[in-house]
């Protein structure tokens, strides 16, 4: 706790996630419409099936990009921390295809994180509690997937429960949740078993299970190098 206190202190880093919070600002709230939502529903991510937005996504219509020194638009996710405080922003850079549809930019790196990662999530939807996760009630099961495409996926298909995005593999480990959450449900890419990414996953699930809670791990069963993403879009 010390060494968490101390590191959200860091000068630079309160900078970094000062300047999320001001990209945060300049996006729109709603996506309907935009670059974003178009580029969700070519994934077979249709947000009105949903019922509503999720508030954790905004819209960006020139977001700079340091890797091209120019801007692009950009779907923009919330990072927050345990107790909901904002500490970052993910970025999916957006460009026009051949087919006038909307697709990742043609970046090395078109999905970035800024600000703070370490044990924040991307809290896409509440499900049928309706309340905010620091609520959770007794029991309650929480869907965690690694990306944002895959944990809206699941709410497709599973708008009961509640998901999160927690952002990065590696940041699975580092997220703490509410004592209330009995249950913690990790959505995997179908990596082969011993590879960096399975290892990963396995140690995220060792430390939710030393909590205490039954975790439980959901793969597509499209076979290696698929996810939920891909079973959606499959049918």
């Amino acid at each position: 706790p010390r060494a968490a206190a101390e590191d959200e202190r860091d000068p630079e880093q309160e900078a970094r996630i000062a300047k999320a919070l001001a990209w945060w600002g300049e996006a729109q709230p709603k996506l309907a419409g935009t670059p974003a939502a178009a580029y969700l529903l070519a994934r077979g991510i249709d947000l009105a099936a949903l019922g509503r937005q999720p508030r954790a996504l905004r819209f960006h219509p020139r977001l700079w990009a340091a890797e091209a020194r120019r801007g692009f638009p950009a779907m923009l996710a919330a990072i927050v921390g345990p107790a909901g405080e904002f500490q970052g922003i993910h970025r999916t850079y957006l460009e026009a295809d051949d087919s006038g549809g909307w697709g990742k930019a043609p970046l090395i790196s078109p999905k970035m994180s800024f600000g703070r990662v370490a044990g924040g999530t991307i809290r896409l939807w509440r499900g049928a509690s309706g309340v905010p996760l620091a609520a959770a009630r007794p029991g309650e099961s929480v869907v965690i997937a690694e990306g944002i495409e895959t944990a809206l996926s699941v709410a497709l298909a599973c708008p009961e429960l509640r998901i999160l995005s927690g952002v990065s593999l590696g940041n699975l480990k580092a997220i703490d949740l509410p004592e209330a959450v009995g249950t913690v449900i990790l959505c995997a890419d179908n990596d082969a078993p011993g590879s960096p990414a399975d290892n990963a996953l396995r140690a995220a699930a060792e430390r939710f299970a030393a909590q205490g809670r039954v975790v439980k791990i959901a793969r597509s069963p499209l076979g290696l190098k698929t996810d939920m993403n891909d079973l959606l879009r499959a049918g």
